[in-house]
């Protein structure tokens, strides 16, 4: 499609970005705690085991595995947190490319049914989704154009 300037905003359209952004942020945290939820319970499980096998006799022993659950509670929180913020931000990118097309193709419409100028042409960046919809969109102003040149050749000549 030729060169395309690079666009200037990054969130074009707020509210579908950072509904985006939060759905893919939210599943992020689902995985997240889900993920951790199973880890954790194998972890104890497989401790009780030992403590049960006589270690848990010792108090100094039974306290360090304490301890040691509690710091996995803290990386596996820390790590769901990581994650939510990772998917968070890649709902940002991923939407952009989405939501600045929509953005581009609705600017062109607008200045379409402002000037009626048929010589407009959509353009979107070519890493931008929808480009396909947008060729599609210029064959049939291509169309629309050509057609309305003929009636206005018929209606003149």
């Amino acid at each position: 499609m030729g060169e395309f300037k690079k666009r200037e905003l990054f969130v074009v359209d707020e509210a579908f970005q950072f509904r985006y952004s939060i759905m893919l942020g939210f599943t992020g945290l689902v995985v997240s705690l889900i993920t951790g939820f199973i880890f954790y319970n194998h972890i104890v499980a497989q401790d009780k085991v030992l403590l049960l096998s006589g270690l848990g006799n010792n108090p100094e022993i039974t306290a360090f595995f304490v301890q040691q659950h509690k710091l996995l509670l803290v990386k596996i929180i820390t790590v769901g947190v990581i994650i939510t913020l990772f998917m968070f931000l890649a709902g940002l990118v991923l939407s952009n490319k989405l939501s600045g097309a929509v953005f581009s193709l609705r600017r062109t419409l607008n200045d379409l049914a402002s000037s009626g100028n048929l010589s407009l042409r959509f353009r979107v960046r070519d890493s931008d989704e929808l480009q396909e919809l947008t060729d599609d969109l210029n064959k049939a102003m291509e169309r629309v154009e050509f057609d309305y040149g003929q009636v206005s050749k018929d209606k003149n000549g």
